[in-house]
């Protein structure tokens, strides 16, 4: 990931809490409370070994891509992610009273007179994955849509497998909109690539910029084929703060 001239405003502190909310507790399924709050830099290893462990399993594009089998393509997302964690904006979701990790989004942003490569050697299901998103969002074309200079985007959406199905992405989603409004970037835009983190934005406000189905990536643009996806679409959604 090439470097961004971007830094995250010295006058919001680091970490900052972004949201408080009340879901079930995965154990009890008692109503507790859970927080969103900026990532912490002591904690970004065992974020990612988090993402490795899971998000390269669960995702249907590295799930089709057979990423958590492939030593190069895991390295390529640990290196990708290790980088994107510098803007200081990716959030992370505890249960209060714990800090044991239940969620992690991590979001970096995206400049429009910086361009990001792919990196070489980063593993085909990487690569794939990342040519993939890069082609749903140069179709939205969302610095022209939207009349902004920058965004953040979402580069990884994990919520822990014992912590589903208790509607956290769609609060870790929703913590976006403090943290933008703090460090004065008013748009946000994620490729949403399973359903379901697509039903959590949706909920969350999100419209859809730009979508193209699994199906129509092996015949357009990158001519990826992702196998086995039981998603039908690819999903470009973005919020903008007012």
């Amino acid at each position: 990931m090439v470097s961004n001239k971007w830094k995250r405003p010295e006058s919001v502190p680091f970490p900052s809490v972004w949201r408080r909310f009340k879901a079930k507790d995965a154990e009890t399924g008692e109503m507790v409370n859970y927080r969103v709050e900026d990532l912490p830099e002591d904690r970004y290893e065992e974020a990612v070994e988090l993402l490795v462990e899971h998000f390269l399993k669960d995702e249907p594009m590295c799930k089709a891509g057979g990423a958590a089998n492939d030593p190069q393509s895991i390295a390529g997302f640990s290196n990708a992610w290790k980088a994107i964690l510098q803007d200081k904006i990716s959030l992370v979701c505890f249960k209060e009273n714990s800090n044991e990790i239940v969620g992690v989004n991590v979001l970096k942003i995206c400049s429009k007179d910086v361009e990001d490569g792919i990196p070489e050697d980063a593993g085909k299901a990487c690569t794939d994955m990342l040519r993939a998103m890069d082609f749903a969002t140069r179709s939205g074309d969302l610095f022209n849509r939207y009349q902004v200079d920058k965004y953040f985007a979402g580069f990884a959406l994990l919520i822990v497998p014992k912590y589903r199905a208790l509607c956290l992405a769609e609060q870790i989603i929703k913590a976006r909109q403090g943290l933008g409004k703090a460090i004065g970037v008013n748009l946000t835009s994620t490729v949403f690539t399973n359903k379901f983190s697509q039903a959590a934005a949706a909920r969350a406000g999100f419209e859809e910029t730009y979508v193209i189905s699994y199906e129509d990536l092996k015949t357009r643009g990158p001519l990826i084929s992702f196998p086995g996806v039981e998603t039908e679409s690819v999903k470009l959604m973005s919020l903008k703060f007012h």
